[in-house]
């Protein structure tokens, strides 16, 4: 079977996020939350997103859906990729190892087309962490309100679009989370809710450590987020160059 191709691939319409009622923070106060923008998406039928809260201004909800699509566009390459050379594929060998694909199946499902209602993205640096980590934190997990990731402003000027895929060095230089939709999907799995309390986790984030669950432990590489993140950025760049720009392992 042939890989789907970024010409080949459907554009679908993205259900919009509708959240009828309110929702209350930890600050006792009720608000109503944006809902995030309508857009076209590639590969998906029933792509879902987290909301955006009114904190986050006109610029900061552009680049956050622009990093949406982004997401949907980089992991359908990834689920197509799955679907269409299975567990024989360099790729996921490399990525996977021999580890399960239905695992690796169901959680491009569940992060595209999960329901996401409750998420929120917000803006305002609520627990203070972004002022703390000027240039480092792009965003945090709140622990105390589970569903909820902030964005930092660091995120803005951090992260790149995939277009600037394999234009800017290799993925081994400059990391998945380098673009800002494969980083949004490291965001999503912070969240209970997506991640199945812990279910896929960050049980290893160096280089390193992903190679050596994909060489030697499966089990553990289908369930770690980097090692998803990795895969993914690596069969997208293979769509933007022959062979993609993955750099030495």
């Amino acid at each position: 079977m042939k890989f789907i191709s970024g010409k080949s691939i459907v554009f679908a319409t993205a259900t919009s996020l509708a959240l009828s009622a309110p929702v209350t923070y930890d600050t006792n106060s009720t608000v109503q939350l944006e809902t995030s923008l309508s857009q076209e998406v590639i590969g998906w039928s029933h792509a879902t997103f987290p909301a955006i809260y009114q904190t986050c201004n006109e610029t900061n909800a552009r680049m956050i859906n622009a990093a949406y699509k982004d997401t949907a566009e980089a992991t359908a390459y990834g689920k197509s990729r799955l679907l269409n050379y299975g567990i024989d594929d360099v790729y996921y060998k490399r990525w996977f190892g021999n580890g399960s694909i239905f695992t690796a199946m169901g959680v491009f499902d569940q992060l595209m087309e999960a329901s996401k209602g409750g998420m929120l993205v917000r803006c305002d640096d609520v627990d203070g962490l972004c002022a703390a980590n000027p240039d480092y934190y792009a965003g945090h997990h709140r622990d105390s309100a589970p569903t909820e990731t902030v964005i930092c402003d660091y995120f803005y000027r951090s992260k790149k679009p995939l277009s600037t895929m394999c234009f800017e060095g290799t993925i081994v230089d400059v990391g998945p989370k380098h673009y800002a939709g494969i980083d949004m999907l490291h965001r999503y799995l912070h969240v209970p809710a997506m991640n199945m309390n812990e279910y896929i986790g960050e049980y290893g984030e160096t280089l390193e450590e992903v190679v050596d669950f994909a060489q030697n432990n499966g089990t553990f590489a289908v369930k770690n987020v980097d090692n998803y993140l990795y895969y993914i950025a690596d069969v997208y760049s293979s769509s933007v160059i022959p062979g993609g720009c993955l750099g030495d392992l």
